[in-house]
Order: C-alpha cells, then sequence, then structure tokens
C-alpha cells in the first residue's frame, strides 16, 4: 500500500499554572497600554485554524518582557520568570494578564517573546531559567513560540507582532486490514506508538528546540487511543506529537505483540509539519510505501511490520 504524508495547517491549545509577575510601574507615572497584534500564527498541530486564528481559543501562552534601550537588543539569558500569561481567542483578539504597559522613558522599548504550553497534559510545568524553557512533552500537547518582538517606546506605541512557530512534528496514524484474514490474525490494534525524546529545550534567544542535554530521556509516546478493531476501510487512531528526527513507529494488537516497524529507507519528521502514517495490515505483514508531499518532497519509503 502507498502511504502518502499529508501537511496540514493546524494549532494546539492548552492552560498552565506559571504564576506571571506583576509589571512594573512607568517611570512618570503615567501608563500606556500594550496592545498585542497576534493574529498570524504559523503553526501546525491538532487544532485547525482560519485565516490564522484559532477555531478554538488557546489559554496558557506563556509572555516574556525584556526592557532595552531605544535601538538595542534585548537581552534574554538573565530571564527567569513569566511576566504574563495570555490568550488567543477565536476572534484573532490577543489579550495579556496582566495587562502590559509601555515603559515611562520614551528611549526604553519593551520587547516580548512567547511559548506554549506552560504545562503539560500530565501537569508538568514548563520550567524557565535564564532564558531556556525545559518542556516535558507526552505526545498529546503542542510546543509553539514566537521570536523576539518589540512594541517600541511610548512616542511611537505599536502592536507587539508576535508570530509563533511549530516546533514538533505531528504524526497522524491511520489503521486498515486488507481483507477479513487480516481482521482475525491482528484482532483489536490496542497501541501505536513513536519513539522520541521526552524532555526538551528551548532557547528563547534563538528560538533553538534541542534535546535536554544533562537529563536526556527517551520514551514511546501513544496516540492515547482505547482497543480499535480493523475494518478494511482507513480509520484514524489518532496523533503523536514528537521532537523532529527520525522515525520509529511501535504496533501491538491482540493477537501480536508489539513490533517495530522497520522503515527503509528511514523517514525524517519536520518541526511544522504533519506526517499522515497509513498502516495496512495483512494476514502476514504490514507493507506500504511514504511520501512527503506539500512544502517538502520525501524520499519513498517501504515499511515492513512481521
Amino acid at each position: 500500500m502507498k502511504k502518502v504524508f499529508l501537511i496540514v495547517s493546524l494549532l494546539i491549545f492548552g492552560c498552565t499554572k506559571e504564576a506571571p509577575e506583576k509589571n512594573p510601574p512607568p517611570v512618570d507615572g503615567v501608563q500606556v497600554p500594550i496592545g498585542f497584534g497576534a493574529g498570524i500564527i504559523n503553526t501546525r498541530a491538532p487544532i485547525i485554524s482560519v485565516s490564522g486564528v484559532p477555531s478554538t481559543q488557546i489559554d496558557g501562552i506563556q509572555l516574556l518582557r525584556a526592557e532595552a534601550a531605544k535601538k538595542s537588543t534585548p537581552v534574554w539569558t538573565s530571564t527567569s520568570s513569566v511576566t504574563a500569561t495570555a490568550s488567543f481567542f477565536t476572534t484573532g483578539t490577543f489579550t495579556a494578564y496582566p495587562t502590559q504597559y509601555y515603559p515611562g522613558s520614551k528611549n526604553t522599548y519593551a520587547h516580548f517573546t512567547a511559548y506554549y504550553p506552560g504545562v503539560n497534559e500530565n501537569s508538568v510545568v514548563t520550567t524557565l531559567s535564564n532564558g531556556v524553557a525545559t518542556f516535558t512533552i507526552t505526545g498529546q500537547e503542542d510546543i509553539i513560540s514566537a521570536p523576539s518582538a518589540s512594541a517600541q517606546g511610548n512616542q511611537n506605541p505599536i502592536p507587539v507582532a508576535l508570530t509563533f512557530a511549530h516546533k514538533l512534528a505531528q504524526v497522524q496514524i491511520y489503521i486498515k486490514a486488507a481483507n477479513a484474514g487480516a481482521i482475525s490474525a491482528w484482532g483489536n490494534i490496542t497501541a501505536v506508538k513513536a519513539t522520541s525524546p521526552t524532555v526538551l529545550t528551548l532557547n528563547v534567544t534563538s528560538q533553538t528546540l534541542a534535546q535536554h542535554a544533562t537529563t536526556p530521556v527517551v520514551a514511546d509516546l501513544s496516540t492515547g487511543k482505547s482497543p480499535q478493531a480493523l475494518t478494511t476501510e482507513f480509520a484514524s487512531f489518532g496523533t503523536i506529537l514528537v521532537f523532529p528526527g527520525a522515525l520509529t513507529i511501535k504496533v501491538t494488537s491482540a493477537n501480536v505483540p508489539e513490533q517495530i516497524v522497520t522503515i527503509t529507507p528511514s523517514i525524517t519528521t519536520v518541526s511544522g509539519q504533519s506526517h499522515r502514517i497509513d498502516l495496512t495490515f495483512t494476514a502476514t505483514a504490514t507493507s506500504f510505501s511514504a511520501t512527503l508531499t506539500d512544502w517538502v518532497t520525501g524520499t519513498p519509503g517501504t515499511i515492513t511490520i512481521e
């Protein structure tokens, strides 16, 4: 069977438990609120967006602030706390809590960067230290971040234009049986997993996401789906969000113990791309080919589960 990777434009939502800092008072006592223009968001994940606006409200975006002299570059390497949390509404409005204000001095500019999520599906909080955010992923949450953007000063106020980028790769799993004999041979599909580093660090200055250098953890991340019967038509078996890199898939069924999917040649997942994996089960093995389309054309491959 041929397997085609599809690339789709999507978003992710979540929540946070990280407490925001209070905004410092302005120098001259006159507070000018800062507006945010995050109407264009460059990200792909399980929640669909429409014209750059999320179809589901995103809460708990972590907002960081740094101030610098006019025409100077902000320094994020000493940032170890979140300034505010933010919500991105389905109307396109992006709101920070608490409200952010321009510095009192016209020669001081306010700069912002942001990332999401602040907490994962297992309630593990994302930490921030010296400009590096540390995430723990379960396969069911996305990581998006926006590079530093300036609000300029109170004499020339402009909305802060935050452009978020998707940092993980999405793996969409679809399953089907080639015939009735395969349905009997395999029984219900009980798990499909992808192997991925799970403790990741984001440098908010460079916007680079990496595997944690000192405490690397690699685990098999599941779609989280309940056991599902095979049919002779493709059916979704969920999605997994993984750290971009070489893709390893493992399959378990009611009648067959866990098996590693062998991909020849190997397939590498890419951040910001959604890879559709079509698994066709036969009575003896599972074979299919793969291509990556849309932005990038990938190397065709053949996958067999013995």
